[in-house]
């Protein structure tokens, strides 16, 4: 026999699940966003990681960089 108390159970558990997979998709959406956002894009030429932080490599002799 199914009391109301057993109905009021099932019905916050449900409501508890549903809870659960909205914050797990909430937070799948903002990984994605910020691994798209800070995700390194390989390697990267001396030239760049010097711009990165202000600074600028010093031309070599002979013209060449």
């Amino acid at each position: 026999q199914v009391t109301s108390e057993k109905l009021c159970r099932a019905r916050q558990e449900l409501h508890f699940q549903a809870a659960t997979y909205l914050c797990l998709l909430r937070s799948v959406r903002r990984h994605a966003a910020l691994h798209q956002e800070y995700h390194g894009r390989g390697e990267r030429s001396p030239e760049e990681v010097a711009g990165l932080v202000g600074f600028r490599l010093p031309q070599q002799p002979g013209g060449k960089g």
